[in-house]
């Protein structure tokens, strides 16, 4: 037998680590991932199973809740599909239980467009991470499960990444008595380890810059909603976040919230958003307070933007706890909805969306002190004078409505003059 020398060894384990790695690699590619979908309809159930026999999935149905929650204390499943309505157990409290015996796999909910509301439970009580409306289209629901299964893999690699790396940590503290030729070796390895690592963690990142991009776009077509004003929104909130010595995490946080707080309008009516907020009725107020919440599930599947999506949730709520959703109160408010409250009603004011009337930039903020204490938090609002350069959009002046009779010389039009008649 012929013996090796440890510098021969140690390069051949790195050709053993290299081809154990490909051999990982070639397995995700052939993995075979498994699916519970449940629903009381057997219709359903037959039509999700033809719709995923092509693909690489394993189905397992269950006709009711109880039968998934058995079928789920015996086999781990990679995914969930639910119905909303079914008898005796909920869609959302089923994937809610589901949260006890598999806390790591991916929820996915059927629910129609009456169920909107208990949707937004399911959100907040059984971490679901899609959901889907009924009747649903066969490409969208595809396409999710095969971002679901991206987002598996990504997870997976990562946590089998940060294992080599703790293995590979202990290797080095057992290899200090030996060569330096087996020390660098391994040290070479570890980097190699912590930039492949690096790479998976660099391509979450910008996964979630894309996501917030494409956000953006949507706000920035949508009519009566616009981009420039959500990015002067946005700027304002990170410079009150900075003043205010936020940690460099809440800034970032604050920033993208004012980019997005506008998201869940989309969709509402035009007539709604082109009413000034103070001409609304009790109902259109209503549906325009449902924006958090509408925003609130579109960047639900966006799990490293959990943070802004607080933000935006709770950026109603008031320092006297007569807000929304929740009625928080002073310090129980996070900070950053406390700032995205005052930079978004500031430049609403401007624009006269807040009261019907365009006001200056010192009347703007005259206004918002009114309610300091009630409406805006004090500390925010204290900070904001100082940071207002000047606004080449805003009035020098309040705007004021008078009568046309009422009209003499000197005044200044702040918008166009119309004459019905004139056509």
């Amino acid at each position: 037998m012929t013996e090796l020398s440890q510098s021969e060894q140690d390069q051949s384990e790195v050709a053993e680590s290299e081809v154990a790695e490909s051999g990982l690699a070639q397995q995700a590619e052939n993995q075979q991932w498994k699916i519970l979908c449940v629903d009381d309809e057997q219709s359903v159930l037959n039509a999700l199973k033809r719709l995923l026999r092509n693909g690489p999935y394993t189905v397992t149905l269950a006709n009711s809740p109880e039968e998934g929650l058995e079928a789920l204390k015996a086999e781990a499943f990679d995914i969930i599909i639910s119905d909303m309505r079914m008898p005796g157990m909920s869609g959302a409290e089923f994937l809610a239980a589901s949260l006890d015996i598999l806390p790591n796999c991916i929820r996915i909910l059927l629910t129609g467009y009456s169920d909107m509301d208990s949707t937004i439970s399911a959100v907040n009580e059984g971490r679901i991470h899609q959901y889907i409306q009924k009747p649903w289209n066969n490409q969208d629901l595809l396409l999710t499960l095969e971002q679901c299964v991206e987002s598996l893999n990504l997870r997976r690699q990562n946590e089998r990444l940060m294992a080599e790396v703790e293995q590979k940590n202990h290797q080095l503290a057992a290899m200090n008595n030996q060569l330096e030729e087996k020390v660098q070796l391994r040290t070479k390895q570890i980097r190699q380890t912590l930039a492949k690592l690096e790479r998976a963690n660099g391509a979450l990142s910008q996964s979630l810059r894309s996501t917030v991009k494409s956000f953006y776009n949507v706000i920035s077509m949508t009519p009566h909603l616009g981009g420039k004003s959500a990015l002067k929104t946005a700027d304002l909130c990170k410079k009150i976040a900075t003043a205010l010595s936020c940690t460099p995490a809440e800034v970032r946080a604050v920033h993208l919230a004012g980019l997005l707080y506008q998201l869940g309008l989309i969709g509402i009516d035009e007539e709604l958003l082109a009413t000034p907020w103070k001409q609304l009725s009790a109902a259109q107020e209503k549906e325009y307070l449902s924006h958090p919440e509408k925003a609130v599930l579109a960047l639900a599947p966006a799990q490293g933007l959990n943070s802004v999506t607080l933000l935006i949730k709770h950026q109603y709520e008031r320092p006297d706890g007569n807000g929304l959703p929740d009625k928080l109160s002073a310090e129980a408010i996070p900070i950053g909805s406390k700032i995205l409250a005052v930079a978004r009603d500031f430049y609403l004011a401007l624009s006269g969306d807040l009261t019907g009337t365009r006001l200056s930039t010192e009347g703007a903020i005259d206004y918002l002190n009114t309610l300091s204490g009630s409406e805006y938090d004090a500390d925010v609002l204290a900070v904001l004078p100082e940071l207002l350069a000047e606004e080449q959009d805003a009035l020098s002046e309040n705007e004021q409505l008078v009568p046309l009779t009422s009209v003499q010389p000197g005044m200044k039009l702040t918008r166009n003059l119309l004459n019905l008649d004139s056509a």
